[in-house]
């Protein structure tokens, strides 16, 4: 089985890799208080901050707004279309990278090892622009070593028009990066005095541009955003999550290290230069307090090209005991699906054959091949089990589920049992709720005079459901709190 794996081409795994997202963004709801705070700012540019007007990620997120208002379109899913629009030029950018720096490096297992990672499903249900501050990082550095090789004008516009919009973002991640890439260059005692006094230029002009958005920041009231982290607990909680969401590539870099460092396999100043980045990246992503999930989709880019570029034509024996790793996944799955429960005995039994599968699906693993594999083609496995561990999640997770959805719960009640048209009924809550302001914002504070009026009442599954003849009680997921609550319908 293992043998026919490593056949599948890796455009087919990146191709499967680019629907599931798609599919993921477009069935995985909204709902949480974090899309609640983004839509509310996107829908009030009166109230918007400094630091909210000058960011270009809202500018376009409001662009959309009035786009899908002109078309009277209430679909909160056309705001994840930003999301497809960044992760292409991500893709994009690397390409660019690759060609500038490694032209006989193969494009398409970089590409797939990108896509099907799971920091880049969760930025791409984000809408607070992860993908857009990474990508804009990968720019900078993209037209830094570009203006270290090519002596064209246009090089030194871009890094700087592209530094200006990080710090928009708030983004001064990317500090990192133009510093280190200016200090090795300048140490080069090879450089012309023309090249070296340019590097200079555009180091202080970068930094000059820094300093004018500290102290606007400081004039409008605004927040600083750059601030470091020394919470032992914090930092432990973030090294765990550094290697959960890049897993399985993150083993992986430890033989990379070997190889490179002791073996000198493809050793070369280029790879140099990435394994410095990604070991300041991972500091800055563990100490840093700000935009921590944009630096992961950094690291990432760079990371792969350097795995791939040192392990490219390696054939492994220690891979194996890495990609045991990847069974923390399945892992991971279950958790959080019995999480959802009170207790372990509330689980469905249904749930335990999605369970006993996802873990089957696990051991489709290069670990368990008893052939000795070069590694870009036992990590075809890799990814085909995660693709598949996916999918099938993913669907499980639809199905199961997707009448369970508070949003689509309350809607199914109120039209069918409660025989109310939803367009003009009125919602009352005893607390707030983020799906229900989300979702049913109109129902809240109606315009119009309802021809129903329905109180909703929020319990948890331990507690007694309200005991009343005339009401409905359902059992639905929220998944902001992440689990089921009881719901309490009353027809007033």
């Amino acid at each position: 089985m293992f043998r026919i794996l490593t056949k599948i081409p890796y455009f087919f795994l990146l191709a499967w890799g680019v629907i599931l997202l798609f599919l993921t963004a477009f069935f995985f709801p909204f709902g949480t208080e974090s899309d609640v705070q983004f839509f509310n700012l996107i829908a009030n540019q009166g109230l918007w901050s400094f630091r909210n007007t000058i960011n270009v990620h809202n500018i376009f997120s409001f662009f959309i707004n009035l786009v899908l208002d002109s078309y009277e379109i209430r679909s909160f899913y056309g705001y994840r279309f930003l999301n497809l629009i960044y992760f292409s030029l991500l893709i994009f950018t690397l390409y660019k990278i690759i060609k500038l720096q490694f032209y006989d490096l193969k494009i398409f297992p970089v590409l797939t090892a990108i896509t099907c990672t799971g920091i880049i499903f969760i930025s791409f249900l984000s809408l607070h622009g992860i993908l857009f501050i990474g990508l804009i990082s990968l720019i900078i550095f993209y037209f830094q070593i570009k203006f270290f090789i090519e002596d064209k004008t246009y090089n030194s516009f871009f890094l700087g028009l592209f530094c200006i919009i990080a710090l928009s973002l708030g983004n001064y991640f990317f500090l990192l990066i133009v510093t280190t890439l200016s200090i090795l260059k300048l140490l080069d005692w090879k450089i012309e005095k023309n090249k070296r006094f340019a590097i200079l230029s555009n180091l202080s002009f970068i930094y000059i541009l820094a300093i004018i958005f500290v102290i606007l920041d400081q004039i409008y009231g605004e927040q600083i955003l750059f601030k470091i982290n020394l919470s032992l607990s914090e930092i432990l909680k973030r090294t765990y999550l550094v290697v959960g969401l890049l897993l399985p590539i993150i083993g992986i870099l430890i033989i990379s290290f070997y190889f490179n460092l002791l073996k000198k396999i493809n050793w070369n100043k280029d790879l140099f230069l990435y394994l410095l980045l990604i070991a300041i990246s991972i500091v800055a992503f563990i100490f840093f307090n700000n935009q921590i999930f944009s630096i992961i989709i950094f690291i990432l880019s760079i990371l792969t090209i350097y795995i791939f570029r040192t392990l490219e034509f390696v054939e492994l024996k220690w891979l194996r005991l890495f990609y045991l790793s990847f069974l923390l996944l399945p892992a991971f799955v279950i958790y959080f699906d019995t999480s959802l429960y009170p207790n372990i005995e509330a689980v469905p039994k249904l749930n335990y054959i999605f369970y006993a599968l996802i873990v089957f699906i696990g051991f489709i693993n290069p670990a368990f091949s008893l052939q000795s594999q070069l590694f870009v083609e036992s990590y075809k496995t890799i990814i085909f089990s995660f693709l598949l561990l996916l999918s099938i999640s993913l669907s499980f997770f639809v199905i199961n589920y997707q009448n369970q959805f508070l949003h689509i719960g309350i809607s199914e009640t109120i039209t069918n049992e409660l025989s109310c048209d939803l367009e003009k009924t009125q919602i009352t809550s005893n607390h707030e709720n983020s799906t229900i302001s989300l979702y049913f914002s109109k129902n809240l504070n109606p315009t119009y005079f309802p021809d129903c009026e329905i109180e909703l009442s929020f319990n948890s599954l331990n507690e007694v459901p309200i005991d009343n003849p005339s009401s409905i009680n359902k059992t639905l997921l929220d998944l902001n709190q992440k689990s089921f609550i009881n719901v309490n319908f009353i027809k007033k």
